[in-house]
């Protein structure tokens, strides 16, 4: 069988989608490869054409092909014109699995559309209109045109429901979860904290991911800590976040030991998990909160909002709270602080947690359901 595998968005700054493109990608093949699959990975996917494709995902061997890689945006865009024309995809591969939100009309191939989040029908404030609407069109055409559906968690899926009430059941269209797993290696055992060890927040500043929130839990830590640990937040300049950062900019600028730290490569973001003391994942909605299962590899406490796919995620070895009662995080924050037991037991419970997730079972499954079709 001949797979195609949209990488597109490997190709620019990644978040959370991207690396699980990204690494999904990577974990089938590893996976297809032995039973005889042949892959092709496509660095512009639809109307996702990229400035400069070579920084996406590349897998060195004679059955991965990268038949778009070398291409000019122009050629790009003529490209998948001719696709949605009705040509054929070069190799002519049996199924495509679309990790963009991008769904192109494919009529001699089969299309698996991975739907991550929903966020832009349920929250449409907490995008840019450009990308609400993109995302919106292009969930509306993978109605019409995939033969079937990836839902990274089982929260989204039941979103999916609500969205389209019976439609699954209705159209009979097939789909499988396909959640994701960490990209660093699990620690074997928790580390030991100093006291000095920070609180951690990882993702893209924007207001879907409810830093401000954050923020205010953390000034009234502050008032009550004795130890007063730094905020470290990692995470790319989202969308409408100006704000946010002035806010950060102005606490830093008053002798508050916040940190923004920017984008961050991997292996300072491994770092950064290694080092922390916990994680803070106070998001108003998640597909499926990949930095909860990273954190949980590392041994970190994980302290999460309520809300969609976080407490699948995390699972009992997580600790919530609503995300608009910052006082809330606060108190947990204190607590997990003044009981290093408490800490202790929640570090193992979460290293125990993150064994549940690992991208080549995810692989092995979703090659199961494409195989399938």
């Amino acid at each position: 069988m001949k797979i195609g595998l949209d990488v597109a968005q490997t190709c620019v700054e990644r978040a959370g989608c991207a690396w699980h493109a990204d690494a999904l990608s990577r974990a089938l093949i590893a996976e297809g490869l032995p039973r005889g699959h042949t892959f092709e990975l496509y660095h512009h996917f639809g109307d996702w054409i990229n400035h400069d494709p070579r920084g996406g995902t590349v897998v060195e061997d004679s059955r991965v092909t990268r038949p778009l890689q070398g291409m000019a945006p122009p050629a790009a865009r003529a490209f998948w014109a001719g696709i949605e024309s009705g040509e054929p995809l070069p190799g002519k591969p049996d199924a495509v699995i679309s990790f963009s939100y991008h769904a192109p009309r494919l009529p001699h191939t089969k299309l698996v559309y991975t739907v991550h989040d929903l966020a832009f029908w349920s929250h449409p404030d907490f995008s840019d209109d450009a990308t609400r609407l993109l995302c919106q069109r292009e969930l509306l055409q993978a109605t019409a045109r995939a033969t079937g559906f990836l839902f990274v968690s089982e929260a989204t899926r039941r979103e999916f429901g609500q969205l389209l009430p019976n439609w699954l059941e209705s159209t009979q269209r097939p789909h499988a979860l396909s959640p994701g797993a960490s990209r660093f290696p699990r620690a074997t055992a928790p580390r030991a904290w100093s006291d000095s060890a920070p609180w951690l927040i990882v993702g893209s500043v924007e207001p879907r991911k409810n830093h401000a929130a954050a923020l205010d839990a953390y000034e009234a830590y502050l008032a009550q800590s004795a130890l007063r640990r730094p905020l470290v937040i990692a995470g790319g300049h989202g969308w409408k976040s100006d704000a946010l950062h002035g806010r950060i900019a102005a606490l830093a600028g008053r002798g508050v030991p916040v940190r923004y730290l920017g984008y961050v490569p991997e292996r300072e973001l491994a770092a950064l998990y290694a080092g922390a003391f916990a994680l803070l994942a106070p998001s108003w909605h998640e597909g499926f909160g990949l930095p909860v299962v990273e954190a949980m590899g590392f041994g970190l406490p994980v302290l999460a909002a309520d809300r969609t796919s976080l407490p699948e995620v995390g699972g009992s070895a997580g600790r919530y709270f609503p995300p608009d009662q910052p006082e809330l995080l606060a108190r947990l924050m204190l607590t997990l602080e003044a009981e290093p037991a408490s800490h202790a037991r929640l570090a193992a419970e979460s290293l125990a947690r993150s064994a549940d997730f690992s991208w080549a079972a995810t692989a092995k499954s979703v090659l199961e359901f494409v195989e399938r079709l």
